[in-house]
C-alpha cells in the first residue's frame, strides 16, 4: 500500500474521474488494526490528495465491526454492546479531515538514501475562527528518525511565529494496536510549534504520521 502512493500520478487528466470505493491494508502486518497498516494507508491517501483533480472520492473498508462478530480485519472502529475504540487508521483519518475544500500545494522531498517518506501540503481555513493554516503532512514509513529542513515559498501570506501546532501519530512498535483495555495506545499527540517560520528544522519520528499546522498571517484581502 505504501508503494501505491504514486498510483494515480500518470492518470490522464482528460479522462473520467476515479472513485476509490474501498481501500484497506490486510494480512499479517495489519492484524486487527496496527500502526504500520495505518501509516501505509496514510501514504496512499497522500497520493490521492496529490491527485485530487482525478480522484474525487475515497472510503476505507470497512468502517465498523462488532467485536463479537468479526468477519473482516482491520476496521476503523470496534465496538461491543457497551464500549468502543478507534483503531490507528481511524485516528489517521483525522489528519485528512481538513483536505476537502482545501488548496493543494506542490511539495518536494529530498532525503538522501531513504525512500520511506512521503509528504503533502494544503492550506485550509478553520471553521471556528476563520484562521488559515498551512498543513504539511509527513509519513515516515521506516525505522529511522529523520531531521528535515522545511522551506515554504510562494504563499501570499507569511507564517506567524506563534499559534502553530504539531500532531504526531506513532507508538513504541509498528505492530502496536488499540484495544478495549488500551483504546488510545496509538493515538495522535498534539503539541505547540515554537517560533514557526518559513524556514525551520523539524524532526520526524520513525514509523509516524506527522502534521505541522502552521498558522498564516491574515490575508490583506480578508474580510473583517
Amino acid at each position: 500500500m505504501f508503494s501505491r502512493t504514486s498510483m494515480f500520478d500518470n492518470t490522464p487528466r482528460s479522462g473520467p474521474k476515479a472513485i476509490v470505493s474501498e481501500y484497506a491494508v490486510t494480512g499479517n502486518d495489519a492484524g486487527k488494526g496496527t500502526l504500520v497498516a495505518a501509516l501505509a494507508e496514510a501514504a496512499f491517501l497522500v497520493g490521492l490528495e496529490k491527485n485530487s483533480d482525478v480522484v474525487e472520492m475515497a472510503s476505507c473498508a470497512p468502517l465498523f465491526v462488532n467485536d463479537n462478530d468479526r468477519k473482516w480485519s482491520p476496521d476503523a472502529i470496534v465496538f461491543n454492546s457497551w464500549q468502543h475504540y478507534g483503531c490507528p487508521n481511524y485516528w489517521m483519518l483525522h489528519f485528512f479531515k481538513d483536505s476537502s475544500g482545501a488548496t493543494f500545494h506542490p511539495t518536494t522531498m529530498q532525503v538522501s538514501n531513504y525512500d520511506q517518506m512521503v509528504a503533502s501540503a494544503i492550506t485550509w481555513q478553520s471553521p471556528k475562527d476563520k484562521s488559515t493554516y498551512l498543513k504539511i503532512k509527513v509519513v515516515n514509513f521506516g525505522s529511522k528518525a529523520v531531521d528535515l529542513n522545511i522551506t515554504v515559498t510562494g504563499l501570499e501570506s507569511g507564517i506567524k511565529s506563534s499559534g502553530s501546532k504539531k500532531t504526531v501519530l506513532t507508538s513504541g512498535a509498528p505492530l502496536d494496536e488499540n484495544s478495549f483495555e488500551q483504546p488510545e495506545k496509538v493515538a495522535p499527540v498534539l503539541s505547540p510549534v515554537a517560533d514557526a517560520k518559513q524556514q525551520m528544522g523539524v524532526s520526524v519520528s520513525p514509523y509516524s504520521l506527522t502534521s505541522f499546522d502552521l498558522l498564516l498571517e491574515p490575508s490583506k484581502h480578508s474580510a473583517i
